[in-house]
């Protein structure tokens, strides 16, 4: 059994599913850096999402590497600061942020205006947004919801500005449509003047998402090719599964105004869309990019403020009908991921992993 107090989740860089709780060692820091003791984590379709795209062009599993072969997944979380040798960076606050699926991170803290961003030279490839740590408060009765839908909901939100602005009229068809960002996606759009939202979903959700009440139509994959076509739409795909994708264009394609690719919650997800697509080509949406346009239009403090107001009122929401499963330390850890590496947790439900 290795030791609980620290570890690593490893996975196989060729095999997502094979993954196994290895003991951790750690360095000592230096000068700036902080280290972190994981609380809890929240196990999402974009954990998955994550690892799905650990090789790709933006390779997550660099973030923080593993051995032989084997990656650390990133996921979002809820860690404290265990040890600091920053004189701005105080032991014991919690903080919300990027963390591997381990007991601890070491990061190089730089403080910012709204918590510290890490500047280490390994992962300044990555977009600002996974870098930044924002002081999380001390828990309360909606923490694990919260927990569970930040990291999606921003997708959501900007999802819903772009297409407000783009989409003049039309129907939005909605892929994965009982994912919980595509559930924020339709709450947002739900009531917007000219603007139908259609979600396709496997059979076994149909009743699930037809009873939150958000879409204005609810189909089954199965039920694509007998399907009404609209007179214009736009395609947001969250499954990232060529197949699928194949599906609604035969179906849908003369009608396609635009394809957004947003995420790859099928279990036969492709990082690449199928070259064949082209009329009309879809093209990846970056969350982190129409936040940035967002913020410059209106300003840092009139959009951070529009936006928590937004959340807290779909955290809130949820509460009707998000059930917390929890996996308790770091054997539990694993199994949930594969779970979720397999697609078997119901929509209804979001697991959140406590490290300990």
């Amino acid at each position: 059994m290795p030791d609980l107090d620290r570890w690593d989740l490893l996975v196989r860089r060729d095999d997502l599913a094979d993954g196994e709780i290895r003991q951790a060692s750690l360095e000592p820091l230096r000068p700036g850096e902080v280290r972190l003791v994981a609380e809890k984590f929240a196990l999402t379709a974009i954990t998955a999402t994550y690892a799905r795209l650990g090789e790709s062009e933006l390779p997550f599993f660099d973030a923080f590497p593993g051995p032989d072969g084997h990656g650390r997944v990133p996921t979002w979380g809820y860690a404290r600061v265990e040890e600091s040798l920053h004189p701005e960076i105080t032991v014991g606050t919690r903080y919300f942020g990027f963390l591997p699926l381990s007991s601890h991170v070491t990061l190089a803290a730089s403080p910012t205006p709204r918590g510290f961003a890490d500047t280490a030279p390994g992962r300044d490839y990555l977009h600002p947004w996974y870098r930044e740590y924002l002081p999380a408060g001390e828990p309360d009765a909606l923490d694990d919801h919260r927990l569970l839908l930040r990291p999606l909901y921003p997708a959501s939100f900007n999802l819903a500005e772009f297409l407000s602005r783009e989409v003049e009229s039309g129907t939005v068809l909605i892929t994965s449509a009982s994912s919980k960002t595509a559930v924020g996606l339709a709450a947002l759009l739900a009531g917007r003047e000219g603007l139908r939202t259609v979600g396709v979903t496997g059979a076994a959700n149909l009743d699930f998402t037809r009873g939150l009440g958000h879409y204005d139509e609810v189909i089954t994959y199965e039920d694509v090719p007998s399907a009404e076509v609209p007179a214009s739409a736009v395609l947001v795909d969250f499954t990232g599964q060529a197949e699928r994708l194949f599906l609604l264009y035969d179906r849908f394609g003369a009608a396609l105004k635009d394809a957004l690719l947003v995420g790859y919650t099928h279990p036969g997800a492709e990082i690449e869309p199928p070259p064949e697509l082209t009329h009309p080509e879809p093209w990846i949406f970056f969350t982190p990019t129409e936040e940035q346009r967002l913020i410059e239009k209106e300003g840092e403090e009139e959009y951070r403020t529009r936006y928590g107001r937004s959340e807290e009122k779909f955290v809130e929401a949820a509460l009707s009908w998000l059930t917390v499963s929890r996996a308790a330390g770091p054997q539990a850890l694993a199994a949930a991921y594969r779970s979720l590496i397999d697609g078997a947790l119901p929509p209804d439900t979001g697991t959140v992993a406590v490290a300990r």
